[in-house]
């Protein structure tokens, strides 16, 4: 049994396989950059959490 590959299947085949890949590299990429913006985004919400922990005790203590 002889399998033969004429230049266009190869062609198609490669531009397939590079299709693929460039996906899955971008959409990686997309990834790991929402990943960063929702620590970041995380990051800030505790921050301001404490904050409005901090006010509140104070407006508490004003109400006293």
């Amino acid at each position: 049994m002889e399998m033969t590959f004429d230049i266009k299947t190869m062609i198609t085949v490669a531009g397939v396989i590079a299709l693929i890949g460039g996906f899955y590299y971008s959409t990686q990429h997309r990834l790991g950059s929402l990943e960063d913006q929702i620590s970041e985004i995380g990051q800030k919400i505790d921050i301001q959490s404490g904050e409005l922990n901090q006010i509140q005790k104070q407006l508490k203590k004003g109400k006293k």
